[in-house]
């Protein structure tokens, strides 16, 4: 009995130490964002152009898609939803 307890408690130990690894791993500050084609960050920009309202950039990047089909890259998605949050600002400013 004594020794399913000791096993049981190495057990816990060893799936606290492997978090604890991982929590360390993850914190790294010095692994880069896979973001190769950029729509993180636009979509980032867009939360701010929209004041932090993330359903209408949303339905904005859900009206694109739907416009675009379903076959279109995410990435091109994001950036067609992007301008067409920037065409009336553009317009409104000389």
């Amino acid at each position: 009995m004594l020794t399913w307890l000791i096993l049981i408690c190495l057990a816990v130990l060893a799936c606290y130490a492997a978090d604890r690894a991982w929590q360390r791993y993850v914190e790294r500050d010095d692994l880069p964002l896979h973001d190769p084609e950029g729509y993180l960050e636009m979509m980032a920009r867009m939360v701010e152009l929209c004041h932090g309202d993330r359903a209408r950039v949303d339905a904005l990047i859900a009206q694109q898609r739907q416009r675009m089909g379903p076959q279109a890259a995410h990435a091109e998605v994001v950036r067609q939803a992007m301008q067409a949050l920037l065409d009336p600002q553009s317009g409104a400013h000389p």
